[in-house]
């Protein structure tokens, strides 16, 4: 084990950059020095040169795993484009990996990084950063402790934007099925519904996203997936709820998780607020709404409110990077880790799936790995 573990940054400025932040994921994580980074674009490697203080560039990240062997890359474009070539080159050079969401655009591609991980005896963990954030883990510990009684439903909801729908389902859904899996364990079937303008979507309807993301469809989904302990889990979108500088809110992206004895909303950044009945009684007005305050995230020493929607995302990255090291030092899965990775493809492509087939109930893991939008996949 090293001392010091060398850490690679890959990214490509005119192809989704270096994701939320990932070229800074390691500044600042011990044990772990920023060595190189590679970029396609001239412009953007050396700006990404000085910002990581770094005069080893590469125009070919390939050849930056060759010569400067690093033990972890950090593998940040948000197209994924290039990612199976990424995420397999690194495995392949041995390194360690901390990929931005999301995974992949489909399950042949997944499988076939995971392999690589596998074959190389690699640790691969996905930028979630929600999952790191103080209240959120909190959180998942009350729950999976029973304060709050038997969780029974959870409810995922992106931004809803113009992007609402089958976009929304890679690019905010995969933050939201990596909290699913955390609170309620692994997925075991899905059964969903996508429309396009109120009707059913089609193969003829599949389109390329605001960034390439895969193949996605439709501008609203009801999805349905099914855990153990009969905990069902919901994903519900649809485009243009939300219109910025028309909308009296700025987004509807939260988790909600009914319990027993209380509901849970989990909101941006990681704020996590308490109801104490199942769902909410508007005619009980003795019940409310409380937020759930930690003194160490939401003020500093000096009790002074911290500025937390500055910072939750390079928090989360610097947590999960931390972890990262950790996982390897003592041989464990990353909190965000590949088994996670997998399983929100399945959820992703499932929904297709299942829709394709007349929502009919599908089994997780699908059978059929090539991607339902496509005709081989039919």
């Amino acid at each position: 084990m090293p001392r010091t573990f060398r850490i690679a940054v890959i990214g490509s400025t005119a192809k989704g950059g270096y994701g939320h932040g990932l070229d800074t994921a390691f500044q600042d994580v011990p044990r772990t020095t920023i060595v190189a980074v590679a970029d396609d674009d001239p412009n953007g490697l050396k700006r990404a040169g000085q910002k990581l203080e770094t005069d080893r560039l590469y125009a070919d990240y390939r050849r930056m795993l060759e010569k400067e062997k690093p033990h972890i890359v950090a593998i940040g474009p948000r197209w994924i484009t290039d990612r199976v070539a990424m995420v397999t080159a690194a495995a392949q050079a041995g390194c360690h990996i901390y990929c931005e969401k999301p995974f992949a655009a489909d399950l042949e591609s997944a499988d076939t990084m995971l392999a690589a991980c596998r074959q190389a005896n690699v640790k691969l963990a996905i930028a979630h950063q929600w999952r790191a954030i103080p209240p959120v883990q909190q959180a998942i510990r009350d729950v999976r402790g029973g304060k709050y009684g038997r969780l029974l439903r959870i409810t995922a909801r992106p931004k809803d934007d113009h992007r609402g729908g089958g976009e929304e389902l890679l690019v905010h859904g995969t933050h939201l099925f990596d909290m699913m899996l955390a609170f309620a364990g692994m997925p075991r079937w899905v059964s969903a519904h996508v429309t396009t303008g109120g009707r059913a979507v089609t193969l003829k309807d599949r389109r390329e996203g605001t960034e390439p993301v895969g193949p996605i469809a439709g501008d609203s989904i009801n999805a349905m997936y099914g855990f153990d302990r009969g905990v069902r889990g919901f994903f519900v979108s649809t485009a243009n709820l939300s219109k910025r500088g028309q909308s009296r809110f700025d987004n509807l992206y939260g988790l909600y998780l009914e319990c027993e004895r209380a509901t849970l909303a989990l909101r941006q950044p990681g704020d996590l607020y308490v109801y104490p009945a199942p769902i909410v009684l508007p005619d009980q007005t003795q019940l409310a709404w409380e937020k759930q305050w930690l003194q160490e995230w939401h003020f500093t020493a000096e009790h002074k409110p911290r500025p937390i929607r500055k910072i939750w995302i390079r928090h989360g990255n610097k947590t999960l990077a931390a972890d990262l090291v950790d996982a390897i030092q003592r041989d464990r899965d990353p909190l965000a880790n590949a088994t996670h990775a997998l399983a929100i493809t399945e959820m992703v492509q499932g929904t297709y799936a299942s829709h394709l087939q007349n929502s009919r109930q599908l089994p997780l893991p699908l059978g059929n790995r090539v991607h339902p939008l496509t005709e081989s996949g039919r």
